[in-house]
């Protein structure tokens, strides 16, 4: 692994355990065993490491999630299953206590910083786009009912994910996850056909 690529894996768990602006860059530098030379020649301030962490580890990470809807042989509603399975692989009892790293970051940099808001934004929205997507597939397809609204069910998934996350991590409890997640699989098998 490069250097540059451990930064940025550090800098993105330190986030993950003290957020963005609790984000110390010096002790990561620290830590890493490289010189403020060598962080600073790929990243000239504490801001573009954040936005860099949010487009090359965030990003693909969340957007990859949902990436997979129209592979396979599965029905697409199989294949949401699957995406949502990888986000309850994601919450252990070891970090529960982390929450949603794209929802933590949402809701403590977009209301700061307009170049966080967009690259959060433009995650969130192509999460929406690629659900949206698989959903009107399956709507067609005839496996889901004709009465279903794509985008709005899009929104409600992954807004019932994120709430999940949310809730977990304010009780510190999995099972808070898990259950939620439940019935969100529930209300998506009563809209089948």
């Amino acid at each position: 692994m490069d250097t540059r690529t451990q930064i940025l894996q550090h800098i993105f768990e330190a986030i993950k355990l003290h957020g963005f602006q609790g984000l110390r860059t010096d002790k990561v530098i620290t830590e890493l065993g490289v010189t403020k030379g060598a962080f600073y020649h790929y990243f000239p301030d504490k801001q573009s490491v954040g936005y860099a962490v949010t487009d090359e580890i965030i990003a693909p990470m969340y957007i990859g999630n949902w990436q997979q809807l129209l592979t396979g042989n599965t029905s697409v509603l199989n294949n949401i299953f699957t995406a949502i399975n990888r986000h309850t692989g994601y919450v252990t009892l070891e970090n529960v206590h982390l929450g949603c790293p794209l929802n933590n970051l949402i809701q403590e940099m977009s209301p700061l910083d307009e170049g966080f808001r967009l690259r959060l934004h433009s995650i969130v929205d192509r999460e929406r786009a690629l659900l949206e997507t698989a959903i009107q597939f399956s709507v067609d397809a005839g496996e889901l009912k004709s009465t279903v609204n794509p985008e709005s069910l899009a929104l409600f998934i992954l807004s019932a994910i994120e709430g999940c996350f949310s809730i977990s991590k304010s009780l510190q409890r999995k099972s808070a996850f898990d259950d939620g997640v439940e019935h969100l699989k529930a209300y998506l098998l009563s809209l089948k056909n």
